[in-house]
């Protein structure tokens, strides 16, 4: 069978680049991309790692990265241990074997009908087919500041009206980008920014702008920007001011970022140069985890807080917007991996500092 690492190795000889400088270029470790080309699938920490370090380096080497993934995919299942059950197999009777054939064929028909009723099931919203609602993984809801997201399909964005929220669900994200709404199926290409009207009552509720998505492979979703039109219809957020802890009470207090007579919510941009993983958590939701390469743009509103892990801090840039101004926030060492708070603290009576916490 092809070798994918064969490959990559040969691609980057062929290119007379010399590993230390693919690692350098890629921002990847020359450990990660010596285990690739030796296909030592056991060095990488999470599957996560290792698909997102080896699509990049494919595209560094301009190797075909649907080709390169199938190989390793192949690989993975070739090496999967067969199930013991499998290598004992016993000649059973005339009467077990039709037994055992009609209750697969029953069995078959029952997971064909379920899955045509939940899983492949289709509604009709105004004369528009729309996917079910067991397919969604992610749900973003719109805020007072814009929502930039990498989307897949069957996600949802929640659009606050003066008649509740509407659920907008993501369709198609190969070469174009479908928006499943209640008032039909709206279609945008890559760059195209337009308002839409989700409630077909006239008029135009959200901003859509798609700022990036693939033409080969859906699975890597869209990139999109939206904005609510009517900021009137999203309650204010405010910080929560009794949770926010004493500045002698905190340890390793890198830097302070910005100082004021109150506290309020402020805003966090990543933009990713390299690739990289980035983990986040705001204030006290759920932690979220994933794989960004150079392009990607991540931002955070914070009430109180941000905790962010990133895997090379020199792969990305930094910027808070609090109260009226933008601060770009100091850098790291190359390869180096960043765990850090952004939050808010006391230092007396109405003075509050946002400060950056190193964290262990």
């Amino acid at each position: 069978m092809e070798s994918f690492g064969n490959l990559l190795r040969q691609a980057r000889e062929s290119k007379n680049i010399d590993i230390e400088v693919a690692a350098s270029e890629t921002v990847i470790s020359k450990t990660y991309l010596q285990a690739l080309e030796k296909e030592q699938l056991e060095k990488f920490p999470s599957e996560t790692y290792l698909t997102g370090f080896l699509k990049n380096y494919a595209e560094y080497l301009e190797v075909d990265v649907g080709h390169i993934t199938s190989l390793y995919r192949a690989k993975k299942i070739q090496e999967t241990p067969t199930p013991t059950d499998l290598w004992h197999k016993t000649k059973p009777r005339f009467v077990k074997p039709l037994v055992v054939s009609l209750v697969s064929v029953a069995v078959i028909g029952i997971g064909i009908a379920v899955y045509f009723t939940f899983f492949n099931k289709e509604d009709e919203i105004n004369g528009t087919t729309v996917i079910s609602s067991n397919v969604a993984t992610n749900r973003h809801t719109l805020t007072g500041e814009p929502l930039t997201e990498r989307v897949y399909r069957g996600d949802i964005i929640a659009v606050p009206t003066e008649a509740g929220d509407i659920d907008l669900i993501i369709g198609e994200t190969l070469n174009e980008l479908s928006i499943i709404t209640p008032a039909g199926t709206q279609t945008l290409e890559l760059s195209e920014e337009r308002e839409l009207d989700i409630n077909g009552e006239g008029g135009s509720e959200i901003i859509v702008y798609l700022s990036d998505i693939s033409r080969t492979d859906a699975s890597r979703g869209a990139e999109i920007r939206v904005l609510l039109k009517d900021q009137s219809l999203v309650a204010v957020a405010e910080t929560d001011l009794e949770s926010i802890p004493e500045a002698s009470q905190v340890a390793n207090q890198r830097y302070t970022i910005h100082e004021d007579n109150r506290a309020y919510p402020f805003t966090t941009t990543i933009t990713v140069r390299a690739a990289c993983m980035i983990r986040h958590r705001i204030d006290s939701k759920e932690e979220i985890e994933d794989y960004y390469t150079a392009g990607d743009q991540i931002t955070l509103q914070s009430n109180n807080g941000v905790r962010l892990w990133i895997s090379n801090i020199n792969a990305v840039k930094l910027q808070v917007q609090a109260g009226l101004r933008n601060y770009d926030l100091e850098m790291g060492k190359a390869g180096q991996v960043v765990v850090e708070d952004i939050k808010w603290v006391r230092e007396a009576p109405n003075v509050y500092k946002l400060v950056v916490i190193g964290l262990d």
